[in-house]
């Protein structure tokens, strides 16, 4: 039997890719909100520096060995509108994106707990918790956006 645990960690490094790739798309759609902008630029750097760190971890501990992996796609971006209609769906897409990454920084974590590694258990605790707080702050940008979204006239 296969340990499966360095494809999925190899998956995790590309998904973090794709996430910050992603919150970069969003400020590129949507320039003109700063709040989102600055928050989105912030949570880019933050998803590199993980895939940087699952990278680094996986190399030394559980290094690929011709395992290949399925990747999280990324939501696809560039065809909004520029409206409020537009940052909501592009926020919709980025949360259920995101989230789908913080399952996986999840299965990442009980893989730890199975092998009793409390390197792997701490790197996941980590990734899951600093992006459980962007997933947290999506989640909130998109109520704030959906009245002014769904409601407005014109």
């Amino acid at each position: 039997m296969t340990m499966r645990l360095p494809a999925h960690l190899a998956m995790l490094g590309d998904a973090e890719r794709s996430l910050a790739l992603t919150h970069r798309a969003v400020t590129s759609e949507h320039a003109a909100d700063a709040d989102v902008v600055l928050a989105c630029a912030r949570f880019a750097r933050q998803c590199d520096e993980r895939a940087q760190a699952v990278d680094a971890f996986a190399a030394e501990r559980y290094p690929l060995k011709g395992e290949t992996f399925n990747p999280l796609v990324a939501p696809d971006f560039g065809r909004a509108e520029g409206d409020s209609i537009g940052l909501l769906r592009d926020l919709a897409a980025l949360h259920q994106f995101a989230t789908r990454v913080q399952v996986t920084w999840e299965h990442v974590e009980q893989a730890g707990h199975g092998l009793h590694d409390r390197g792997l258990i701490a790197l996941a605790s980590r990734g899951f918790g600093d992006l459980d707080v962007q997933v947290k702050w999506v989640k909130h940008r998109m109520k704030n956006e959906a009245a002014q979204a769904l409601i407005a006239t014109g």
